[in-house]
């Protein structure tokens, strides 16, 4: 698979969308059950407390992960490495070091030595390009599950079901429907679905399992689907050998040589 400018723009428009999610530590006293068994009568306004309750801590994460990626006839799974320092620095390797990216809240670069492609610009630039906000935080949630759509910037009605809680926006928004799934269980994120009006346009992230890896209960899976009028894109990522808090560097130079990558609407 050929990694072009399409594709590059497929996968911040997930690393964006995939950061709605959230996941952390896991903290007792959290399920949410009646003495009947079936799931408290819970405010939206307690359930978005107890989901950020959820947090976890941590000053560094490494590990490894696979991307698998298909969309229409195309198909590849990624091996990458990964690792972070809280709130500061996301380092990710894949194809054993033939690409790299280095992000911080105030610049993204990364390069692709197989395609023999590279870029260096801030978020305002990819925010252009993709024409949505996008942040340091946003991809920093993609990789912990984190939520980055602050859930406490608007007001929410909740619709209790068998296993979820159903978050959905008071205010109905312009071009876009939203719903958040939180898990009555440990309150992360179960789903996020959001679609986009009049148009054919769907995404669904969803987080089938969670699992205990070195103290942080992190996503055994990320599953994404994107629907258009034309395609169906799914991303699925899943991590292993993971690590908490210990020594990280962060080493990333672009070769000399790569073509600088200019981020320009396409048609695709």
């Amino acid at each position: 698979m050929s990694w072009n400018i399409a594709l590059y723009k497929r996968f911040f428009f997930f690393a964006l969308t995939l950061a709605l999610t959230a996941c952390g530590t896991k903290k007792g006293g959290l399920v949410a059950r009646s003495e009947s068994g079936g799931l408290k009568n819970l405010s939206a306004k307690s359930v978005i407390k107890n989901h950020y309750a959820a947090s976890g801590n941590f000053k560094t994460l490494s590990g490894k992960m696979k991307i698998d990626y298909k969309s229409g006839s195309t198909s590849q799974g990624i091996p990458a490495t990964f690792r972070m320092e809280r709130d500061k620095t996301l380092w990710i390797s894949v194809f054993f070091g033939m690409g790299k990216a280095l992000i911080t809240p105030d610049k993204i670069a990364f390069y692709s030595s197989v395609n023999n492609l590279s870029f260096e610009g801030d978020f305002a630039d990819l925010s252009n390009f993709l024409g949505t906000p996008l942040d340091f935080n946003m991809l920093q949630g993609l990789l912990l599950g984190e939520a980055a759509l602050d859930l406490k910037q608007q007001r929410f009605n909740v619709e209790p079901t068998a296993q979820v809680y159903r978050l959905k926006p008071q205010k109905a928004q312009a071009l876009f429907k939203l719903f958040v799934d939180i898990d009555s269980k440990n309150f992360k994120v179960a789903q996020t679905q959001i679609s986009q009006g009049g148009t054919e346009n769907n995404l669904s992230i969803q987080y089938p399992s969670y699992t205990e890896m070195d103290g942080l209960l992190l996503p055994s899976e990320i599953a994404v689907s994107a629907q258009t009028a034309k395609t169906e894109t799914t991303v699925a990522i899943s991590y292993k050998n993971i690590s908490v808090n210990r020594s990280l560097s962060f080493p990333f130079k672009i070769p000399k040589g790569l073509k600088a990558l200019e981020l320009k609407m396409d048609t695709d």
